[in-house]
């Protein structure tokens, strides 16, 4: 536990300290935490092969958040590419055991999914600085002190999926997230405190239900962790797995704000 929390501690303060230099800064750290999410999800399915298939899905979200992070602005050429680029190889490699069309979606969807998520969390930052670190608070706060609460006072199981989460420790997340959370923002940015407290408890149970989700495409692989690259945590995806649900949900709330 003690390394899980120095740990997110850690990755905290560094993606804080890398918006205080600016939000370029911060999103070209998003975008490679981007690219090793991507080939941690690739990995996790098929691990070691498909060099050729993994480099081309990098290129594909790599070519996909540059052109947010230079022109913040959609390149449909972009979406239509990877289409393209990973799907039309199951005729070269016209194997249905080395590739096939079940393998091509799973990479398109994967290439998608980590791309879009990443682009709405670098769209926040481009917006406002202070509502990206908000959607990192109540990531934050929320996982830490579900971990903390479910280790000193779970008792009740909440799924299957996760073993180590506890009804008791989600309670404790959800509502510290929440009050933390809305007291971020009220005070740094403001809006109406009803819809604050609202948005905030949503996001702090959306940033569960994320990291549930991520726990499941583990289980359904028989891993433990998607990779080793951030000790304690497993990988980057097992620090964005809140953070990115959170941030596609409050995508959302910006068009009631």
């Amino acid at each position: 536990m003690k390394n899980r929390v120095i740990g997110s501690f850690i990755i905290l303060f560094l993606f804080i300290g890398s918006l205080s230099l600016g939000s370029k800064i911060f999103n070209i750290l998003m975008c490679l935490c981007g690219i090793i999410s991507f080939i941690e999800l690739f990995e996790i399915k098929f691990e070691k092969d498909k060099l050729f298939i993994k480099i081309m899905g990098v290129l594909n979200v790599l070519a996909i958040l540059a052109n947010m992070i230079i022109y913040n602005s959609y390149n449909y050429a972009l979406y239509i590419i990877p289409i393209l680029s990973l799907i039309l190889p199951i005729l070269i490699y016209n194997d249905k055991k080395k590739y096939n069309i079940t393998d091509a979606i799973y990479v398109l969807g994967i290439c998608y999914f980590i791309s879009i998520s990443f682009i709405s969390i670098i769209k926040i930052c481009n917006i406002d600085i202070l509502k990206c670190v908000y959607i990192f608070v109540v990531a934050f706060i929320t996982d830490t002190y579900a971990f903390i609460g479910g280790n000193l006072i779970g008792r009740t199981k909440l799924s299957n999926i996760s073993p180590n989460k506890t009804v008791e420790g989600t309670l404790i997340g959800v509502i510290l997230g929440t009050m933390i959370g809305t007291v971020y923002y009220y005070n740094f940015i403001g809006s109406d405190l009803l819809f604050v407290i609202f948005m905030s408890l949503v996001l702090s149970i959306v940033g569960e239900i994320g990291d549930l989700v991520f726990s499941y495409i583990k289980r359904d692989f028989n891993k433990k962790d998607y990779s080793n690259i951030i000790p304690g945590h497993g990988g980057m995806l097992d620090r964005f797995d809140s953070v990115i649900f959170i941030a596609l949900v409050f995508m959302i709330f910006l068009n009631f704000i």
